[in-house]
Parts: C-alpha cells; sequence; structure tokens
C-alpha cells in the first residue's frame, strides 16, 4: 500500500496539471523596421495581448525580413509558416487585382478620417475580407500613415517633367502604376531594408517611403537633402494585418476577442501617434538640410487627368474592383457634402 503522502503528491500532481492553462503561441512578420513608430507600437500589441491572456497567448514579434519580406508575408500567412502578418494592402495585388486599390490611390480618401471610417464603420473590412478569405486569411485594417510624404532626393525635383526616365521607389499596385504612367518614371519597389543603399549607390534617383517620421527613420536625410510633396499618388494609406483563418479559428473565444481589442487598441494609437510624430518631423526635416518643395499647381492637372484614367482601368479589369472603387466614391461624395457645412472656418 502507497503512503498517504505519496497518493497526496499524486492527486496534487494530476489537480495542477489538469488545471494548466494551455498556451498559445503565434509569430508576426511586419514589414516596420525596428526603429519605427509602428514596430515598437507592435511591441506593445503583443504586451498587451499577454497581460490580457494572463500569459495564455503570446505573440512574437519580427521586423522587416526576418522571416519572410514584403509581398511574400501574404503568402506565408496563407500557408501557415506565420499566423500573422503586418504590411499595407497593395502589396498583395499578385493574389487579385482589387487588392491594388484597397489601400488609398490617387485621389482617393484625401484624409485619413474619411478612409477610418470606411475601413471601421463602413463596407471596407467587409469588402476587404472577402477577398481575403478565398485565400484562407482573415484582414483587419492596421493603421492609417497617409498623407504619404512624397519624394526624396538627391538632387532637386521640381515638378513631373524632372522625373521623366527617373527610378523611384514605391510599393506595388495602383500608386506605382499612376506615378509611372504620369511622370514617365520607372517605378521599382524595394522593401524597407533596401532602400537606403539603392538610394546611396544611385540605383534609384528618389524614394517615396511613408511618411515625413519614415524618411526620418530610415535615415534618408544624410543621403538626400531634397524632397518633393505631397504624395499626390497615395494620399490616405492604410498598413494591415492578416490572419491565417485555421490559426484564427483555432483561437478560444476568450483569446479571439483579446485579439480584436488588442488590435483595435493598436490602430487608434499607433495612427494617432504616428501622425503626430509625421506633423513634428516635418520642421526636423527642415533642421537637418532637406529643402522642401510642392508640386506647381500646373501639374496637379495632369495628376487628375491620370487619376481617372487609371481608375477606368481598375473598374474594367473585374467587377469587384469596380465595386470597391464605387463604394469609396460614394462615401467620398458623402463625407464631402458634409464637410461643404463642417470644414475649416478659421482661416
Amino acid at each position: 500500500m502507497k503512503p498517504l503522502s505519496f497518493i497526496l503528491g499524486m492527486l496534487l500532481f494530476f489537480f495542477f496539471s489538469c488545471n494548466e492553462k494551455k498556451v498559445t503561441t503565434w509569430s508576426l512578420q511586419s514589414h516596420a523596421t525596428k526603429n519605427s513608430v509602428d514596430f515598437k507600437e507592435l511591441i506593445q500589441f503583443a504586451e498587451n495581448v499577454r497581460v490580457m491572456s494572463e500569459n495564455t497567448f503570446i505573440i512574437n514579434i519580427f521586423s522587416s525580413n526576418e522571416i519572410v519580406g514584403g509581398a511574400k508575408i501574404f503568402d506565408a500567412v496563407k500557408n501557415g509558416q506565420i499566423e500573422m502578418g503586418n504590411g499595407w494592402p497593395n502589396w498583395w495585388s499578385s493574389h487579385h487585382p482589387t487588392w491594388a486599390v484597397m489601400n488609398a490611390g490617387p485621389y482617393d480618401f484625401m484624409n485619413i478620417d474619411a478612409s477610418m471610417m470606411f475601413f471601421l464603420a463602413g463596407k471596407g473590412t467587409e469588402m476587404a475580407n472577402i477577398l481575403a478569405s478565398k485565400k484562407g486569411v482573415v484582414w483587419r485594417p492596421a493603421w492609417w500613415a497617409g498623407m504619404e510624404f512624397g519624394l526624396i532626393s538627391k538632387k532637386p525635383i521640381y515638378s513631373i517633367k524632372d522625373l521623366k526616365g527617373k527610378k523611384v521607389r514605391i510599393g506595388p499596385g495602383m500608386p506605382s502604376e499612376f506615378l509611372a504612367e504620369a511622370t514617365g518614371s520607372y517605378s521599382i519597389p524595394l522593401i524597407p531594408s533596401e532602400i537606403r543603399e539603392a538610394l546611396n549607390s544611385d540605383q534609384l534617383d528618389a524614394v517615396e517611403w511613408t511618411t515625413a517620421n519614415g524618411v526620418l527613420e530610415l535615415g534618408l536625410t544624410d543621403i538626400a537633402k531634397h524632397a518633393i510633396v505631397p504624395a499626390v499618388w497615395q494620399p490616405s494609406v492604410l498598413s494591415d494585418f492578416l490572419m491565417n483563418d485555421k490559426a484564427y479559428n483555432l483561437l478560444s473565444k476568450q483569446h479571439r476577442r483579446i485579439l480584436e481589442v488588442a488590435i483595435k487598441a493598436f490602430t487608434l494609437t499607433t495612427t494617432t501617434k504616428a501622425k503626430k510624430l509625421d506633423i513634428e518631423s516635418i520642421d526636423k526635416l527642415k533642421r537637418s538640410g532637406v529643402v522642401i518643395s510642392q508640386w506647381p499647381k500646373s501639374d496637379y492637372a495632369i495628376w487628375k487627368n491620370n487619376s481617372n484614367k487609371i481608375n477606368k482601368r481598375y473598374k474594367s479589369k473585374d467587377k469587384f474592383s469596380s465595386d470597391l472603387l464605387n463604394a469609396k466614391e460614394s462615401f467620398k461624395k458623402q463625407y464631402n457634402r458634409y464637410y461643404k457645412y463642417f470644414g475649416p472656418y478659421d482661416e
């Protein structure tokens, strides 16, 4: 007969074994570099998930290109190589042409609040998930970086004419097509870790990379001292989250709710922090010796004409692209009507 202490020990072992909480671990591959505000906020996002789940849901965050990079993030999520990814919708355009217009195109929403309303309260997220679900992916808006900065270069660019034949780094999709066609330049979709060296070695003539703060974060002002703004091709750009649908559906209801709450907290915090930094960064760019100019008014007629052409082209590509663009245009008209009455009046 076993001693009582042995029996009690076994009972305690089985009790704690049965009550031990199962830990779920995910990997999240981001597009962002380690010193960027969005990467730092992703670390906080993972910490929020860990704390709210009482250490039962752990998300490991990987910076740009640590597991996969650029457009390959979508495939890695789809195939289950990683459970979660963070990038830009236009990067996924090889999977469906509508991804190219999911993000902001030329003369799209001119303010991030319009885009936020469309995706967070309107049809945007629902439409994005119709596309994503066909590939086994769950989609969520991540944060808004727009309006994008413009172009930074070693030599000054004063107008569209100065871009003819130039090599410009810009992400794939509709914005790059628009920029190339309107200016006669060549668009090159390098990932963040490749941009600085390519600009330094004259493989690029100009760089478009997110916002004024993004330019500072990549250290581009050490190389280039000329900028022209704004990024007409992408005014209200948003980043997105991708989740493998099998991994997402295997989450407990509690973990899923924690994840969704943490995503929304990340969205609000990162968007507002990044925009505040973006506003502050304009002065930092000037203090670093960067000369900032704006497109001449005569260029905007050319931009607008090319915008109309490329919108018509995407609408003719497939019905879903047409439906998305029409939904955006409809909301934009409603938004603009409202702000005719409630727009700025202090200047």
